[in-house]
C-alpha cells in the first residue's frame, strides 16, 4: 500500500501520467502533464533506422511537463552530468556538485511522495520521529549518494543514470524513465570511440490490465559495427521502469524499498500486481543500496 500511495502522491504533484499510444492517449491533460508510451516504436521498414548514426526510435512518443512541475526535472538535470557511467571510474564530488545534491534534496525532502517515505522510516524506527528536515536529508544523502565499490558508484548513480557493467558491453541500472527520454534511448550517444551502434529492434512490454503504462520493460537488439565493417549483434535488457514518476517520486519508492529489507517486495498499483527487486551490497559491515526496479508478473507486448 505504501508504494501505491507514493505513486499516487507523485501523480498528484510532479509526476506525469503515463499513457499508451492508441489506447489511452485521449486522456491527455497538458496542464497536468503526460508521457505517451509507444508499445511498437519500430519505424516502417522503409525508414533508415538501424542503418544510420541517428537514433530514430523513441519509446516515449510524446512528453509534456507543465511549467508548474518543471523545477523537479531541472534539478535532476543538474545532477545528470556529475557522473561517469564507465566501469570502475571513481566519482569524485566537487563542491559545486555537492551543492547541487543539497539543492535537489532540499527541494525533494518535503514533497508529498517523500513525506510518505519519511513517515515509513519513522514508523519503522529507522528515523527518529519528529526529527529535523536536516536529519531527514542527511539520511537520504547517506542512502542515495554515499559511494562504495572503491568510490566508483552509488545507489543514485546506478538507479537513475545507469553504469557500465563488469562485462563492459552491458549497461546496468538505468531505471529512471526521464533520463532514458532525455538521452533518446539507451545511450547518450550511439557513436562510440571505436565503433557505431545501431538499434535493430526494440521490444516493449507493459502491465496487463491497466490502460496506463505505470511500468514497462524494454529490450533492444543492437548491432555494433567496427571500423572494418565487421558487425556484432548485442542484446540489451533495460529491465523495468516506473513511467511518469518524478525524480523525488522514484527516490521515495527506492528509499522505502531499501529500508524494507526484503529482496523481493510484492506491490500493487492500480490493480496491477508487481514485484520490486531490491539489491544491496555489503562493504565494511554496512549495507549499501545497489539497485531496485519493478518486475511485471504477466507482461503484455505490442499487438495484445
Amino acid at each position: 500500500m505504501t508504494f501505491f500511495k507514493i505513486w499516487q502522491a507523485d501523480m498528484d504533484n510532479n509526476g506525469v501520467i503515463p499513457l499508451i499510444k492508441g489506447l489511452s492517449e485521449n486522456q491527455k491533460q497538458p496542464e497536468k502533464g503526460y508521457v505517451i508510451v509507444d508499445m511498437n516504436p519500430m519505424p516502417d521498414s522503409g525508414s533508415s533506422a538501424g542503418g544510420s548514426e541517428a537514433n530514430e526510435i523513441s519509446v516515449f512518443a510524446e512528453v509534456v511537463i507543465p511549467e508548474s512541475k518543471q523545477r523537479s526535472y531541472d534539478l535532476f538535470m543538474k545532477l545528470h552530468d556529475n557522473y561517469d557511467w564507465r566501469a570502475k571510474e571513481k566519482e569524485a564530488s566537487t563542491p559545486g556538485e555537492a551543492a547541487e545534491i543539497n539543492e535537489f534534496l532540499q527541494f525533494a525532502a518535503n514533497t508529498a511522495p517523500m513525506r510518505l517515505a519519511r513517515k515509513y522510516a519513522e514508523d519503522h524506527h529507522q528515523l527518529k520521529a519528529g526529527c529535523s528536515t536536516e536529519e531527514w536529508i542527511n539520511m537520504l544523502k547517506s542512502v542515495w549518494f554515499t559511494t562504495f565499490m572503491d568510490k566508483s558508484t552509488s545507489y543514485f548513480e546506478h538507479v537513475f543514470l545507469g553504469e557500465q557493467g563488469s562485462k563492459r558491453r552491458k549497461l546496468g541500472g538505468h531505471h529512471f524513465w526521464y533520463h532514458y527520454y532525455v538521452n533518446d534511448g539507451p545511450f547518450a550517444a550511439l557513436k562510440k570511440d571505436d565503433s557505431i551502434v545501431f538499434i535493430k529492434h526494440v521490444e516493449v512490454a507493459r502491465t496487463e490490465h491497466s490502460r496506463l503504462a505505470e511500468v514497462i520493460t524494454i529490450k533492444y537488439t543492437l548491432e555494433e559495427r567496427k571500423p572494418n565493417g565487421e558487425p556484432q549483434i548485442l542484446i540489451k535488457d533495460l529491465g523495468g521502469f516506473f513511467v511518469g514518476t518524478s525524480a523525488e517520486g522514484l527516490m521515495a519508492m527506492g528509499t522505502v524499498a531499501f529500508l524494507d529489507g526484503r529482496q523481493d517486495i510484492p506491490v500493487e498499483i492500480n490493480g496491477e500486481r508487481l514485484n520490486l527487486a531490491v539489491f544491496r551490497r555489503k562493504e565494511d559491515g554496512k549495507d549499501y543500496g545497489r539497485t531496485f526496479f519493478p518486475k511485471i508478473a504477466e507482461p503484455v507486448r505490442a499487438g495484445r
